[in-house]
Parts: structure tokens; C-alpha cells; sequence
């Protein structure tokens, strides 16, 4: 996709504004006489990131230089114009002595020109103009060679020199003090060939839902979105968008771009739920660098490239909820192929001896990157990198394995290729489908025999000696989410592991090893913290597992602890397991893209689409509306009244409309014939309606019901059944 709307892309200044297309670039720069100290507003404390509503009318942040401190808004409307204001909330000086200033330039041959008498800058760009007016005129437009010399005239001349002041040239900026200027509204008009007047195609979803009292959900669903879109970024090396891990990272650690290959995949997850295209965008930056041998490396940035190792595999349940909620089957058939060698490359290159199961490492015969061939190395390719889970396990130095069958790796390994099948079998790919459907049977089983320990009541990881690690971590959840584990198995693990004060329970979710292992008081990174991972695929394995009520906690728990943080707009890496801190230690970043993996947790609650449950809305006694969200359906919105609620297409008809109380899965409401399958129903005038179907009758088990007035009463129901809705005309048949 070409990005096409002014937007934050460049991750070093996250207070710049550009136009790809056109090449213009809009940098504001900030001057405190009080300190001689000009601020381009880098990420950190300057910078707070604000709201970016669903639909990306609008971009806000906090600015502050030298106890100054301004209320900053880009407004991004359907032309490709752009709008600024400011608005001062704290002086931290005379505002006479305290310069802002709007720097423009432009990626390519490009000229300005100020017209002193209207205080109108133009601009042009190859076949792009811009024209830039101001509510009140700058005090004077001053033309440099670039930001650096802008930034030097004044650390050495001071807010009085005019040196620079003039009516031409390739790099303009509009200076304004707040003495003069404390509030202020600019208008950037853009004219464009490929887009005239005002006809710019939508890049995001419809406007988010108001609300006078925002539902937990549509407050989860706006944070994630203002995660990503505050991440999401250009990547001026390999010239294409992605989500970045955090903009604080781009270039002070990774020279210019960074794809760390779970993070960029959880992004792909989290964007799914908003706008398909910018997911597409990161789902290219990973699989762009899949290596000749099959796998999908660990880490490639602008100084790296880890390509002897991997991550573990979670693409395919990436991919498929991506094509499930987008409905765009060249989505698979685009990315399966590399699916499933990356898949096969697993079982090529980290299987462990004899024992049927999977181990991390790093493979010695590929790349050169930092670590390979150390245990190290291995241990980078679970992702938790220092986790106590790998102290005691032997290192071979000449397999490159770690001596251990991971449980969290062979779990998620089984989810992958049993979605593979599911792909394939969409596909039509039938000898594949089988191949799979074998392996992961095998696996499967073997996991359940191999990685139970009898004596401690919980799966864990289990060296080629035998012997069972000591330590243990959430992952030790992650084979329910593979569809792993008796009855009596997930009793176990809720009651002594999850549930306990002295194992994971606790009042923000899963630290990243029990908290009676005595590596859990390091607190430094996965020796103890809490990771949105984690929390989310012990969530996953719950649901599936039918333990709701549980799931449901860990959901809440996640919501309030990342709560904590946005209140001071951070997202973080990790948490502190005891206090919900983020800061408290320096091991973690403050604005990291799979932290929005903990509210997403709370969009789940009320609306979810997973493998095994299909498309699930949590059916509201009450609540605020949430949307719009990306739905098999199209863009939706869940609008709750005082006595029914509605599913909405945004734009567009009402497709559900209902009273019923409960968890509706499976739903299907493509076609002429929707389906879904019913909550047990224990109170009577309960009722659903399809009212952008024209429906004759609705079939429930040995029923038959007859609509009234658009709506089919539906019975008390004991346990959960089945409805199938009937258009006109096929009553009669099968």
C-alpha cells in the first residue's frame, strides 16, 4: 500500500509531520532563551503522546522545553491538507523570549516563498503545492540550509538576530513567540495531482464511536489504536511503513529500522483489529527477510541481521485472524507458502535428539550475526532471553541447542501447523492438509506424554535427560491454547499454579516465573516482570479450554494494570509483578507496541474471533457502544441501548439486533443465511433479529421459529444450540 495522508512516519521526531506522496515534511522546533536550548522534540520526556482517535482525524501531544509546556494538534482531514494548533499551558519564561517555529521542507527539489505583507508561505514540489496561512502572521519567516543551521543560528545569535530573515529559499520556517503567540491555528492546503480537490481515499477506519461514558472495551480499543499508530512509522532504509517495536529504539539502537520478528506479528494482530492495510504493511516487513533455509529470522535492523535463529512460531495464527477478520483470501494464499516452510524448517533444524519435540538454538551453517553459536543465541530465539526457565539447561555447542523440549515453543509450534491445516484445507491444498494433520496429531500427543510432570501437576520443560527444569513460567499455560490437556490436567493448572499467590496469581496477571522461584526478586526483564505475551496466550489457552471465569480475570487484571500506566500515557514493555511499575527499573521502554496486547485483552472480553470459537461477541447487559473494529463482516460497531443491542455495519445496515445476554460464537453473517451459535438462554422475552437479511423462519435444533414483526423469540435454552436464519424461499430446503 503507498501511505497516502500526512502522518508521524519518521520514528527520530515524532512531533514531525510528513506527506510521502508530495515529499513535504512540516518539523516544529521550539527555542527557550532561559536555557540558549533550541528542542526538535525527540521521543522522551519532552514528548507525551496524546490521543489519535480511530479514524485518524487528529494527532495530539504534549511539547515542553525549559518548563514551557504546549498542547500540540495536527488535524488530518479528508484532503490532503493538514491543520496545526497550539495552545500554552505552562510558561516557563517570559513568552517574548520563547520561540516556536514551523520548519518546512521537502524530500526533493523543492522552493519556498513567503509573501511578508499576508504572511502566506508557498511551496512547491515537483507538481505539489502547499500554501500555509496562519491566524495571525509569524513574526517573520527566516530561510536556512537545513534544521542543523536553524538550530545553530540560534544557540549562537540569541531570539533577537535577524540575520536569516528573508522571502525565499529550500528550507523556510515560520517564527512566532508566545508573547504574541500562546494560542495559534495554522492551516497547511496541499494540492496534489494524484489526489485534485478533495477526494483522498480513507487509509483508516470510520470515526470511533462517542460515548458520553466510554465502555472498558472502546477505551481498550482507542489505547491500542493509539499505541500502533504512534509506532507505526516509515522505514527510510528499506523504503516501506511498519509498526515500529517503540520509536524510541529506531535509530539510537537499530540504525534506522528494526523487525524483531514476534513483536512486528503481534502488530500485524493488534492492527487487525482496526485497518487491515497498515497490518499488510508489517506482515511484508517480516516475511521480506525469510531466509533461503525456510525460517523467519529472529532480528534483522540497520546494524543486524540474527538470521541463525528464529522466534517463536506464532505466524499462522497471525495470518489466519488477519484473513478472518478482512475476509481477503489472497491474504493466505499470498503468505501460506512461506508458512509452511517456515513451519517445516522448525522440524528440520530444532528438533531435539529422539524425543518427537522441539528445542531452541541457533543454527551454525547461516549469517553472522551477534551471538550466533552461543547459548545465548538459543536463548534470544524464545524471546525470553534471560529467563530462568534456561539457567540450568545444557548448551550443545556443536547442534546449537539448547538441551531442552520447551513447552511454550512446542505448544505454539502444534497451534501452528493445526492453522496451517485449517489454511490448507481453505485452500484446497488436500496433501498438505493431511501432512499436517499427522504431524500435529503427533505432536500433540507427544507434548502431553513428554512434558507433563506427574509430580508437580503442571506441563514443563524437560531436558534430554529427563529431567524436568525447575523453574517454571506462563508458557507452562500455553498447551491449552494448542488444544492440550485433560479435564483434570486444567484443574491442576488453574487451582495450584494460576490461582496460587505463591505461583502466578496476583493482582495484575502472570510475573514471568513463579514468585517463589528466587529469580522472580531480580525484577529485571523476564526474571520476574509481566509481559503482554504472556498474559495473552495463558488468555487464549483459558478460553479455549471453556475456563471463562478465569480468562476473564486474567483479562481484567491486564486492563487495570496497563491502566495504571496510561494514565501518564505509557505502554510498557514489562511491569513490575508487585507494583504495576514500569519506570521503576531501566530495563524497559516506555512506549512499547505489544504492550496494547493487554487491553486488547479487553476488547476480547466483548468482541473476539479465534480458531476455535470463531467470530464472538459478548453479548452487553450494559454498557457504551465500542467500534468500529474490523469484523468478518466489514467494519462494525457494537451500539448498546437501555434495552437491546445492535451489531452495525459503519457505514451501513444493522446486521444483528438483540436482547440476549451471554456469549454468541461461531457467527456468520455472510451470504443470505446467517448462522451462530446461542448461549444457553435462562430467562424468557428473549429475541434476535437480522434486519439487513431478508429472513422467513430461524432454525433451532428440532425448531422451527417464525419471525413477528422482524424478531424471532427465542426459548429458554439449557445449554448452547445452534440457530440457522432462512431466507425467503429456502424453508424447504435441507
Amino acid at each position: 500500500m503507498t501511505p497516502d495522508q500526512w502522518w508521524s512516519w519518521n520514528a527520530d521526531l515524532p512531533a514531525e509531520m510528513r506527506h510521502l506522496p508530495s515529499g513535504f515534511v512540516v518539523t516544529p522546533l521550539l527555542y527557550a532563551a532561559s536555557q540558549n536550548k533550541t528542542s526538535r522534540l525527540l521521543p522522551g520526556d519532552d514528548v507525551v503522546f496524546g490521543r489519535r482517535p480511530i479514524g485518524d482525524s487528529d494527532i495530539a501531544l504534549t511539547l515542553s522545553l525549559a518548563d514551557t509546556r504546549l498542547a500540540w494538534r495536527y488535524g488530518i482531514g479528508a484532503s490532503p491538507g493538514l491543520t496545526v494548533d497550539w495552545r500554552t499551558e505552562a510558561f516557563g519564561e517570559w513568552g517574548l523570549r520563547f520561540w516556536v517555529m514551523l520548519c518546512l521542507r521537502a524530500e526533493g527539489e523543492a522552493w519556498f516563498r513567503y509573501d511578508a505583507e499576508s504572511g502566506v508561505l508557498s511551496g512547491l514540489c515537483g507538481d505539489h503545492r502547499l500554501t500555509v496561512t496562519s491566524a495571525k502572521a509569524p513574526l517573520f519567516a527566516s530561510f536556512h540550509e537545513d534544521l542543523e543551521g536553524l538550530e545553530r543560528e540560534l544557540e549562537e545569535h540569541g531570539y533577537f538576530y535577524l540575520g536569516s530573515r528573508g522571502i525565499e529559499g529550500r528550507f523556510a520556517a515560520l517564527r512566532f513567540n508566545l508573547e504574541e503567540a500562546p494560542e495559534m491555528h495554522l492551516d497547511l492546503a496541499l494540492t496534489s495531482p494524484q489526489v485534485p480537490e478533495a477526494k483522498r481515499p480513507h487509509h483508516g477506519a470510520p470515526p470511533a464511536v462517542e460515548s458520553a461514558i466510554p465502555s472498558d472495551a472502546q477505551q481498550a480499543l482507542e489505547a491500542l489504536h493509539d499505541v500502533m499508530a504512534w509506532n507505526h512509522v516509515y522505514d527510510f532504509v528499506n523504503r516501506r511503513p511498519y509498526t515500529a517495536l517503540t520509536r524510541f529504539w529506531s535509530s539510537r539502537k537499530f540504525g534506522g529500522f528494526g523487525v524483531w520478528l514476534d513483536d512486528v506479528l503481534y502488530s500485524v494482530w493488534l492492527w487487525g483489529h482496526l485497518e487491515t492495510g497498515r497490518a499488510l504493511d508489517n506482515l511484508e516487513a517480516v516475511f521480506a527477510w525469510q531466509t533461503d533455509a525456510g525460517n523467519l529470522p529472529c532480528l534483522v535492523t540497520g546494524n543486524d541481521a540474527w538470521l541463525d535463529r528464529s522466534q517463536p512460531p506464532i505466524a499462522a495464527f497471525v495470518v489466519w485472524s488477519l484473513y478472518a477478520r478482512s475476509g481477503l483470501r489472497e491474504i493466505l494464499e499470498r503468505y501460506y507458502p512461506g508458512l509452511l516452510r517456515n513451519y517445516r524448517w522448525w522440524w528440520v533444524h530444532r528438533q531435539l535428539g529422539e524425543t518427537g519435540l522441539l528445542a531452541y538454538g541457533t543454527s551454525r551453517e547461516v549469517g553472522s550475526g551477534l551471538y550466533k553459536g552461543t547459548k545465548l543465541g538459543a536463548k534470544n530465539e524464545s524471546s525470553m532471553d534471560n529467563s530462568p526457565l534456561h539457567d540450568s539447561v545444557p548448551f550443545d555447542q556443536r547442534s546449537g541447542l539448547l538441551l531442552a523440549a520447551d513447552v511454550g515453543l512446542n505448544s505454539l509450534a502444534a497451534l501452528d501447523g493445526e492453522i496451517l491445516a485449517m489454511i490448507a484445507g481453505i485452500l484446497e491444498r488436500d496433501e498438505e492438509q493431511r501432512e499436517l494433520k499427522d504431524r500435529v496429531a503427533a505432536h500433540k500427543a507427544r507434548i502431553a506424554d513428554w512434558l507433563w510432570d506427574e509430580a508437580r501437576q503442571v506441563f514443563a520443560n524437560r531436558m534430554l535427560s529427563g529431567e524436568f527444569v525447575t523453574s517454571l513460567a506462563p508458557t507452562s499455560f500455553y498447551p491449552l491454547a494448542a488444544g492440550i490437556g485433560t479435564p483434570e490436567q486444567v484443574d491442576a493448572l488453574v487451582d495450584l499454579y494460576l490461582l496460587a499467590e505463591d505461583k502466578f496469581g496476583g493482582e495484575f496477571g502472570l510475573p514471568s516465573v513463579t514468585r517463589d522461584d528466587r529469580a522472580y526478586g531480580d525484577n529485571v526483564y523476564w526474571r520476574g516482570r509481566i509481559w503482554g505475551p504472556l498474559n495473552f496466550w495463558a488468555y487464549q489457552g483459558l478460553r479455549r479450554a471453556g475456563r471463562i471465569a478465569e480468562a476473564t480475570a486474567l483479562a481484567e487484571k491486564s486492563w487495570r494494570l496497563f491502566q495504571q500506566g496510561w494514565a501518564e500515557r505509557c505502554c510498557g514493555e514489562n511491569y513490575n509483578a508487585q507494583t504495576g511499575a514500569i519506570r521503576d527499573q531501566p530495563d524497559t521502554d516506555g512506549f512499547y507496541s505489544w504492550g496494547a496486547l493487554l487491553p486488547a485483552l479487553a476488547v476480547a472480553e466483548r468482541l473476539d474471533l479465534t480458531p476455535w470459537s470463531g467470530w464472538s461477541i459478548q453479548a452487553p447487559e450494559t454498557g457504551g457502544s465500542l467500534g468500529p473494529f474490523m469484523t468478518p463482516a466489514g467494519a462494525c460497531v457494537l451500539r448498546v441501548g437501555s434495552e437491546s443491542w445492535c451489531l452495525q455495519a459503519e457505514p451501513g445496515p444493522v446486521l444483528l439486533e438483540s436482547n440476549l445476554t451471554g456469549r454468541i460464537s461461531e457467527l456468520d453473517l455472510g451470504g443470505e443465511a446467517p448462522s451462530l451459535l446461542l448461549p444457553a438462554i435462562e430467562r424468557d422475552g428473549a429475541w434476535i433479529a437480522f434486519p439487513a437479511h431478508d429472513i422467513s423462519l430461524c432454525r433451532l435444533g428440532d425448531r422451527e421459529l417464525q419471525p413477528q414483526d422482524g424478531r424471532f423469540a427465542l426459548p429458554r435454552l439449557p445449554h448452547p444450540l445452534r440457530l440457522f436464519a432462512l431466507p425467503w424461499g429456502a424453508e424447504d430446503t435441507d
